[in-house]
């Protein structure tokens, strides 16, 4: 069984879409940590600047940074500022002695931005990684120091608060996910969707018609032009064997024509009942049944190429039925026929093909059914069609019935019909005659045993009654 390729895509666009995003988070995860840390040092020598007047303690610096920070998400980290400065007089620090190792390390200062009065540097100290701010030309000025220690526990500290969201989030990101990904194979599936519909339209008649298929996009271009190439060459192929059929079919006519007057001649001359003028009827009959399927194959190759001369016009269906049942009686004792037929119900089309197809239909239906079976024979309006059924009751039926019932030169079950005459073209007539008429062929096979062919075609007079049925007829 085929996989769904809708359903293939749509699941290789959404893991595609889950590996991208747990690649960005991991990426982001391991790259973000510098430029978080740049931030981060941006952000105290802003703080320097704007507090520089509260430079004298620890505890009036952090206030002042507090205060200016107000609702920055780095506000948390100013408490582990550490400010170093020329002590006021009498004043005692903890941080002087670290202040001091500092002042000893031979350090780099840049400026980040020469617009500002502000300086950078890093280093290490006791293999702790310090960052530190300071005003230039200010060298004996106030300057800020934050350990990489709290900058790293910081960033751990959001990177834990970004995963608490996650796993609340997670499932809105799924369904968002698995729709916008259902969606985007929606839209890659459309295109083809409008190239099958616009093929699903091309039959065996139609074949010489452009489709005038166009493509969607430009990266479709090269399948329809393909396709069109294809419809070409299948057209000429079956304008070919059309044409040698309908060729073969009409020259065969001339010499089979001659054949049989010959044979008709010879069987006269030969001595009545003997046994050459018995094998020259038996020829007589080959040359009759070879003349039946010649005219039968030029009827078919017309009708396929549209070229069978139609007399078109209105006329009563129900009454051609009726008088065409009860010219035909049965001659021998055999199944039961049935009729159902509305009277009044009129169609347009040839009379002469629609009343063949009847009759291929009505002689299948005998030759096929029991000796103790029925037949039964219905025409009736339905929904502004008319409804011909011609049903039998059957045995032995071939279980590819219903598939090949309308394949040329089909029999069924060939163990079962060979004493039967016929050359398995009769519903292919049928068929191409329901399609001439506008109209439509089924088989069926019910559980009763039965066979049972139903022709459709639009009515020629859909204000009459046809309501009312008349009573059943035997014959």
């Amino acid at each position: 069984m085929n996989r769904s390729f809708k359903l293939y895509l749509f699941w290789q666009l959404l893991l595609t879409t889950v590996v991208i995003i747990i690649a960005n988070r991991l990426i982001a995860q391991h790259f973000i940590f510098d430029g978080f840390k740049q931030d981060i040092h941006i952000q105290m020598g802003r703080g320097l600047s704007a507090c520089q007047t509260s430079t004298q303690s620890q505890e009036e610096f952090v206030s002042c940074l507090n205060a200016a920070y107000k609702g920055d998400i780095t506000n948390s980290i100013v408490d582990f500022y550490l400010l170093c400065d020329k002590p006021s007089a009498g004043q005692v620090s903890d941080t002087l002695p670290v202040c001091d190792q500092f002042q000893r390390e031979k350090l780099n200062w840049y400026q980040d931005d020469p617009s500002r009065e502000i300086e950078y540097t890093k280093t290490d100290v006791d293999g702790i990684g310090w960052v530190a701010v300071r005003f230039i030309d200010r060298a004996q000025g106030p300057q800020i120091w934050l350990s990489q220690n709290h900058i790293d526990h910081f960033r751990e500290q959001l990177w834990s608060m970004r995963d608490r969201i996650w796993i609340f989030t997670l499932p809105t990101i799924l369904i968002l996910l698995s729709l916008t990904t259902f969606y985007m194979a929606y839209l890659v599936m459309r295109p083809l969707g409008q190239l099958e519909n616009s093929l699903s339209h091309l039959t065996l008649p139609n074949l010489n018609q452009s489709t005038r298929l166009i493509a969607p996009f430009k990266e479709f271009n090269r399948i329809t032009e393909v396709f069109e190439d294809l419809r070409l060459r299948l057209n000429q192929s079956f304008t070919k064997a059309r044409r040698f059929a309908s060729d073969a079919s009409h020259e065969l006519r001339t010499p089979l024509t001659i054949l049989r007057g010959n044979v008709e001649l010879l069987i006269t001359d030969l001595p009545t009942g003997s046994a050459a003028q018995v094998r020259m009827r038996t020829v007589g009959d080959e040359i009759e049944r070879l003349i039946e399927i010649t005219d039968k194959l030029l009827l078919l190759s017309r009708a396929d190429t549209n070229d069978l001369s139609r007399d078109l016009h209105g006329f009563n269906l129900s009454d051609l039925l009726i008088k065409s049942l009860h010219d035909t009686p049965l001659f021998q004792p055999g199944p039961i026929v049935e009729t159902r037929i509305d009277p009044d119900i009129w169609m347009y089309g040839d009379v002469t093909l629609t009343m063949q197809l009847f009759h291929n239909l009505y002689a299948n239906a005998l030759n096929y059914t029991t000796d103790d079976g029925w037949v039964r024979v219905s025409l009736s309006c339905k929904l502004g069609n008319l409804e011909l059924v011609v049903e039998n009751s059957a045995r032995h039926i071939p279980a590819d019935l219903c598939e090949r019932a309308f394949d040329r030169f089909y029999r069924g079950d060939a163990a079962h019909s060979r004493h039967l005459d016929g050359l398995g073209l009769g519903l292919s007539i049928c068929l191409a005659i329901a399609h001439l008429s506008k109209g439509e062929l089924t088989l069926s096979v019910s559980d009763q045993n039965s066979v049972r062919v139903k022709f459709l075609a639009p009515l020629f007079l859909s204000g009459t009654d046809q309501a009312s049925a008349s009573r059943p007829h035997r014959f």
